[in-house]
């Protein structure tokens, strides 16, 4: 019986992905809702509000290029 139930949990897990693959779905869904998103000066990708953690503007929001690494653009909010 538990085999069985292992079984269809896998089977179920297999058809409609895991946490990860449903998470990253929610983010790339929650990025495309941001309001008034500009497009990056650099690269023409769309930018996503984000908040300095450290230095001397932590704490400040900004848009952020969802490009980032290979891209650096920012703007101030």
């Amino acid at each position: 019986m538990l085999g069985h139930q292992l079984q269809a949990q896998g089977k179920r897990f297999a058809e409609q992905g895991g946490f990860r693959e449903k998470l990253t779905q929610e983010r790339v869904e929650a990025r495309g809702r941001q309001e008034g998103a500009p497009e990056c000066p650099d690269c023409g990708k769309p930018m996503a509000r984000r908040k300095a953690a450290s230095g001397p503007n932590a704490g400040t929001e900004f848009w952020g290029c969802t490009g980032y690494p290979a891209c650096r653009g920012v703007r101030p909010v």
